[in-house]
């Protein structure tokens, strides 16, 4: 229950910094009454120039999220308020520099300290609104988003960024369902030829896990999440006994001809395991028809970053495959999708939850099938735009026939098959309001009818309803 004086004693603080907030932003313009007009500073130093003319950039997210577990003595709330703010320079060379902070602060939240009486569980989601590793801080966090030199080419067709960066593709993104995003240290390019050939890719060697205040070597972020069970139904040991150079990716998109496409991508983690993926695209987003289908192959490094197979992350000989479709259809404003993924039973799909969401056209908000081997997965959007200018309103449906909850060569998770439905509102508001937006997303989960789901089994992933609104001013 939230008690009044506390949430006004939270509120007050954070409302505390939107006059340091606005002081900033003034700063961070260009005055001419911040130094005389023929000041040599001003004349002379080039980086100076590059400094003050600078801008300020950043976000506030206000995020309530709420989680009622059918059946189960324990729900949970939170309401957290936070953001980012950062300063970019001016490019001089195409160089550029830029500088970004994050902080959350808890304006009033369940004790997630505690674990469910009945299961002996932790919470799941609401912790990841604050710091994963320490359900105790959940006040006053604060962390470094962003400390990079980026270069952009006059044409646009290159980038390069070196230091703490976001990230996107297919197993790295953002995954920005929290306060904080997944973000990744090292260096990263982008490049596309005149003829559209498209490359991209580089080496990261530090990443701070989305819900967490740090950052971590790549070994050590592979952990940070619950790790399940290994192959023989054992806790998984890998933990601290990772060991890995970083991350080193790479893609090429190739256009065959008019709206036809195929992407390439490798994932290889040193001394861990490789990942790689051939998607092709026919049609574009907008064409009333389009299809696209990708195949997945991942395979274990060596022995897995360890001899013995209990703590190895991906055991020696391990592989597994998977292939996963879309069909879309564009009617105006209102689309539908209908998907499906299959994993082979060769073996589980791994990836480090850490790092990103699935990259399965499957993929619905709150879950993932990583872990899993011998999965067959069908869903279906319904999604309608700009009935009202700005407004999103999508509806989705699936269901996920998993292997038996007690496989645990292919279930490293102990998940069982589930059926869930989401409903997502998304509005941004226009003019005077831009960068002003809101969303409402609403979830439930629900075993499938034919298995026998324990408490424990059950608690916070399935039989539950999963409700968030989240507020975002960018600027």
């Amino acid at each position: 229950m939230l008690h009044a004086p506390h949430v006004r004693a939270q509120w007050a603080r954070a409302t505390a910094l939107l006059p340091l907030i606005a002081a900033l932003r003034l700063a961070a313009q260009h005055s001419d009454q911040d130094l005389p007009a023929a000041d040599s500073l001003r004349e002379k130093s080039k980086l100076y120039e590059v400094m003050k003319l600078g801008e300020l950039e950043g976000r506030f997210r206000q995020y309530s999220m709420l989680t009622v577990n059918d059946g189960a003595p324990s729900d949970y709330h939170a309401i957290a308020f936070g953001g980012t703010l950062g300063f970019a320079s001016r490019r001089w060379h195409g160089v550029q520099f830029k500088l970004t902070g994050g902080y959350t602060f808890d304006l009033g939240s369940s004790d997630l300290t505690v674990p469910d009486p009945v299961t002996g569980l932790p919470n799941r989601y609401e912790i990841g609104l604050f710091d994963v590793t320490d359900p105790r801080h959940t006040n006053d966090l604060s962390y470094l988003h962003e400390f990079q030199l980026n270069y952009a080419s006059r044409s646009g067709r290159t980038a390069v960024v070196f230091g703490k960066q976001e990230v996107t593709t297919p197993f790295l993104n953002p995954q920005d369902g929290r306060m904080h995003p997944t973000l990744f240290e090292g260096l990263w390019a982008d490049h596309t030829t005149g003829s559209g050939t498209r490359f991209m890719g580089g080496w990261l060697y530090r990443v701070a896990p989305r819900g967490t205040s740090s950052w971590v070597p790549v070994a050590e972020s592979m952990s940070v999440y619950p790790v399940g069970r290994d192959v023989t139904g054992k806790p998984s040991g890998f933990g601290e006994h990772l060991r890995s150079a970083g991350i080193f990716a790479g893609s090429v998109r190739q256009p065959l001809r008019q709206r036809v496409a195929i992407t390439v991508w490798d994932l290889f983690v040193e001394n861990v395991f490789n990942t790689a993926m051939a998607q092709l695209d026919m049609g574009a987003r907008e064409d009333r028809w389009s299809l696209s289908a990708m195949g997945l192959y991942q395979a274990a490094v060596g022995q897995g970053a360890h001899a013995a197979s209990d703590m190895a992350y991906l055991p020696a000989g391990e592989e597994s495959a998977a292939m996963s479709a879309r069909l879309r259809r564009v009617h105006g404003r209102f689309r539908w999708q209908l998907n499906y993924t299959r994993i082979t039973a060769h073996g589980r799909y791994l990836m480090p939850r850490e790092w990103g969401r699935d990259p399965f056209f499957t993929f619905l908000p709150r879950e993932r099938n990583e872990g899993l081997g011998d999965v067959h997965a069908a869903t279906l959007n319904l999604i309608l735009r700009d009935a009202v200018k700005g407004l999103r309103i999508e509806v989705d449906g699936g269901t996920y026939w998993l292997p038996a909850i007690g496989d645990a060569r292919l279930n490293k998770y102990a998940f069982p098959s589930y059926a869930q439905y989401v409903l997502n509102i998304q509005y941004q508001f226009p003019g005077g309001w831009k960068g002003l937006a809101v969303q409402l997303l609403y979830l439930y989960k629900m075993p499938l009818a034919d298995q026998k789901v324990t408490g424990q089994q059950a608690f916070n992933k399935v039989d539950m309803h999963h409700l968030d609104l989240i507020i975002n001013y960018v600027f």
